[in-house]
């Protein structure tokens, strides 16, 4: 059993104008970001504590507005011990459904995320590293047998308690891939600028920012970056992978220090976007700079094949890669020197070039590393039993304010089944 060892963490002021029914008591803020705010919360009688998330103007951009509904359907649906739990949506007290601009989701509250707890000045024990990624494959696998693509899995996505339980939350850019669909709003397109038995060291509640970047690049695998349309789940192993890679930067004895965790691949551009308007369609301009998303890749990993070039869809992507020097990459090992060998190995399981390559996470599973960890309940548990889900307002081709409302208010009414209709 590992030693407990506390966060800690200032809180924010409480803000009164928070539409709240009664029967639900404001605490203090933990979070702030470009949808709103995330406060911590009682619910009365049991004074049971929740998180609740408020989003203000609401309508003010319709694609964001989207996004908040796809989230809020999607976590109605699911239920599973490493998602986030959803226990109620409501509109402001006193709001009407014609005219509210601002909702409010009432979810589990966690510890902290992973994000906070990789710039905590502690260090893990392999049990813990271990555990933390177990749980975050039992909740993808439950996930992606619901039909489920997360799309932006990084570390500030998963939730984290000091039991190592972890729960995926952020469903906003995720997609229910069972049915025919709109796939539209690509996590390739970003709005930059809007930014088991161990005990993680980790116990007083942190405050949780909510970063205003819809999409972080660094977590994104290759397909995404080159802009393939015909993805797979297979994007979300690469994401865990570089989510693992962080967590075993904060192993005891790996040698990292605190002020050196961070992202593996921490790219400042990627394709197709252009750090500089002079060189737009200059690609070996781009390939040659430190700090492309794809550079940084191929010098930890190598260039990909040539066959795996030639298999990609987009002619631009294919265009693109011959740009880059060919070269065999550094390797996982020079990066995690002093990490345990089982351990570069299940990383690099999950950090291909080609996905067809990396190892499914039923596989990923059954891996060694958790041969100490592995519960069979848990395996059985990470199937959906209900198949695989579906929004109805995804197939829509324009959804404007008032659909928008129409289906909110189908969201609302599974919690509030006597809210009036807009």
């Amino acid at each position: 059993m590992a030693k407990e060892v506390s966060f800690s963490g200032a809180s924010l002021p409480k803000k009164p104008d928070w539409k709240l029914p009664a029967k639900y008591e404001l605490k203090t803020i933990i979070g702030s970001g470009s949808y709103g705010s995330v406060c911590e919360a009682k619910l009365k009688p049991e004074a049971t504590l929740v998180a609740i998330k408020r989003m203000k103007h609401l309508f003010d951009d319709l694609i964001d507005c989207k996004r908040i509904l796809r989230e809020i359907s999607i976590l109605s649906k699911l239920k599973h011990k490493n998602v986030v739990g959803l226990s109620d949506v409501f509109i402001g007290e006193g709001d009407h459904m014609k005219t509210f601009d601002e909702l409010y989701m009432v979810m589990e509250i966690c510890d902290s995320d992973l994000k906070k707890l990789v710039r905590t000045d502690v260090n893990l024990s392999l049990q813990h590293v271990d555990t933390l990624l177990y749980n975050l494959l039992v909740g993808l696998k439950y996930l992606h047998s619901a039909g489920i693509y997360h799309r932006d899995l990084k570390p500030a996505n998963c939730l984290v308690n000091q039991d190592c339980s972890v729960k995926i939350c952020d469903f906003g850019l995720s997609r229910a891939v069972g049915v025919a669909q709109n796939l539209g709003e690509l996590p390739n397109t970003p709005r930059e600028g809007q930014e088991g038995g161990a005990v993680v060291p980790a116990t007083q509640r942190l405050k949780r920012h909510l970063t205003g970047h819809v999409v972080t690049r660094w977590y994104r695998a290759p397909e995404l970056i080159l802009l393939q349309e015909n993805y797979t789940e297979k994007i979300d192993i690469w994401s865990v992978g570089c989510i693992y890679a962080e967590l075993l930067g904060m192993l005891d004895g790996a040698g990292v220090k605190v002020s050196d965790r961070g992202p593996l691949f921490p790219g400042s551009s990627c394709f197709p976007l252009s750090p500089d308007h002079k060189h737009k369609t200059d690609y070996k301009y781009h390939t040659r700079g430190k700090h492309d998303q794809l550079n940084m890749i191929f010098n930890l990993l190598g260039t990909p094949a040539e066959g795996q070039v030639i298999a990609l869809e987009r002619e631009d992507a294919k265009k693109y890669l011959k740009c880059f020097a060919a070269r065999e990459g550094d390797g996982l090992k020079s990066k995690f020197s002093k990490v345990p060998d089982s351990s570069i190995d299940l990383l690099q399981k999950m950090l291909l070039f080609n996905p067809d390559d990396r190892t499914p996470v039923a596989s990923l599973l059954i891996n060694a590393a958790f041969k100490d960890i592995t519960v069979a309940k848990d395996v059985e548990d990470a199937i959906r039993k209900e198949g695989q889900i579906s929004n109805d307002f995804e197939k829509e081709q324009d959804l404007d304010d008032a659909k928008l409302r129409k289906y909110f208010h189908k969201e609302i009414c599974k919690y509030h089944p006597d809210q009036p209709a807009p």
